[in-house]
């Protein structure tokens, strides 16, 4: 019930400037965020404030006082609320935190105190009205430690939505926790990724851990608790010979959901690969079987790779020649699709391979991802330059072209990388020129 001595400020005057619409009219189980963070309120507040900026002229279904500034900041809806406010003790709550609860907001107004995790949402007093104002006239926003007590609460219920992607995934841990067959939820990759954020252009990553995956590949109507569905299809997840979903909502959102059986929970926590993939940030949003736990000793951080040896030099070197030379051959046939795939595909990402030994001799701190992620930021600048003419139009004399490009930009990485790390030269690459020549000659030469 209603705390009679309670006022409830709900602030809804952010920018959403990343979310790219207003925030508070998205919808989250069948109601808009403000709706929904209106009702909660009142379910534990006797009074209710609304503050925002007239100029939004956001249609809401109940009042909505201006806060008197042109600034967008909490601080000024917290403090217009203050003022207004009928009781001492006042819950503030930002729209965007679909996932709090009655029970949440009450813990913090017994307290009178603010959660571990920041000033919002919190409990405020009308006495705090004085330091709001001093620091704003000293021209400092940020509400940290003008309520110093904290109450510990659970922070997954906490989760505020800045961007579509947050949403989605407040939306997927939602429904995860009325599954009794959904035993986790992982947010990994860039959404979770503790440097080189997420952008807009980001998609979401989030791993889910089941009894029976084909359950949800056979039948993908579960996705509409999530958007609105524009494409989906199946395909083989990265590592591990397991399958994910993939998924474009009508909103533009891009969700990839790779499917872990229980009888494989093992993957996560054993494959290397994924446990670089952790090592960069991960976010659990449901976990019913401690797995937080088994992920965090698993991770690793940006795995420091091993040189390469003599023979791995060897095979490596003798991969491209061999290809490069039946991608020549092909060409020569006149199977341009299939010379062009090899070359921009195959053989571009051999030389990936090489651009990370070649970095690593350079510095062997750098950090080279993988698969080419960031290959801009870490990759040779000389060699960025030739990638560009390293790349085919669909035609025989420019796949010729492109090919060369190709076989130079790997001879000079090659020989370079073998000086710095002292390694032997073992091809003859004057020879292996030659036998490419003799199929397709470079037509740069005439």
């Amino acid at each position: 019930m209603a705390d009679n001595g309670l006022t409830g400020i709900l602030l809804v005057g952010g920018g959403s400037r990343r979310f790219g619409s207003p925030k508070a009219l998205a919808v989250f189980r069948g109601e808009t965020l403000a709706e929904r963070a209106w009702r909660v309120l009142g379910e534990v507040c006797e009074e209710r404030i609304a503050v925002g900026k007239e100029e939004d002229r956001l249609e809401l279904p109940f009042p909505v006082l201006d806060d008197g500034t042109s600034e967008r900041a909490p601080v000024y809806g917290l403090l217009a609320g203050l003022r207004a406010a009928s009781h001492d003790v006042c819950i503030a709550l930002p729209v965007d935190c679909p996932l709090v609860s009655a029970d949440v907001l009450r813990s913090l107004a017994d307290g009178v105190a603010v959660p571990q995790t920041g000033p919002l949402p919190g409990a405020y007093e009308r006495a705090h009205i004085a330091e709001l104002e001093r620091r704003l006239a000293a021209g400092e926003r940020s509400l940290r430690g003008v309520n110093p007590r904290i109450v510990e609460t659970d922070e997954k219920l906490l989760a505020n939505v800045n961007t579509r992607s947050d949403l989605l995934a407040v939306r997927i841990a939602d429904w995860a926790r009325e599954r009794t067959d959904v035993h986790a939820a992982v947010v990994v990759g860039s959404q979770a990724r503790a440097e080189t954020a997420a952008d807009r252009w980001s998609d979401l990553d989030v791993i889910l851990v089941v009894e029976e995956p084909d359950s949800y590949l056979d039948d993908l109507s579960w996705v509409a608790a999530f958007g609105a569905p524009l494409l989906t299809f199946v395909e083989p997840t990265a590592v591990g010979n397991e399958r994910e979903l993939r998924v474009l909502f009508e909103t533009g959102e891009d969700l990839d959901l790779p499917l872990i059986p229980m009888s494989r929970l093992d993957l996560l926590t054993e494959d290397k690969a994924i446990a670089e993939v952790l090592g960069r940030g991960y976010r659990v949003l449901v976990d019913d079987i401690g797995l937080e736990e088994r992920l965090r000793a698993a991770s690793l951080g940006p795995r420091q790779r091993r040189e390469p040896t003599q023979r791995d030099l060897r095979e490596h070197a003798s991969d491209f020649w061999y290809h490069a030379l039946w991608a020549a051959k092909k060409l020569r046939r006149g199977e341009v699709f299939v010379a062009t795939e090899c070359l921009d595909g195959y053989l571009k990402a051999l030389l990936v391979r090489l651009l990370e030994w070649h970095a690593r001799a350079v510095d062997p701190t750098v950090d080279t991802w993988h698969g080419g992620r960031f290959l801009e930021r870490w990759g040779d600048p000389s060699a960025l330059v030739a990638l560009e003419f390293a790349y085919a139009r669909y035609s025989l004399p420019d796949a010729a072209r492109a090919l060369w490009v190709t076989v130079d930009l790997w001879q000079g990485l090659e020989e370079e990388t073998a000086k710095r790390l002292g390694l032997a030269l073992e091809l003859d690459h004057a020879d292996l020129r030659r036998r490419i020549a003799a199929v397709v000659p470079d037509p740069r030469a005439h």
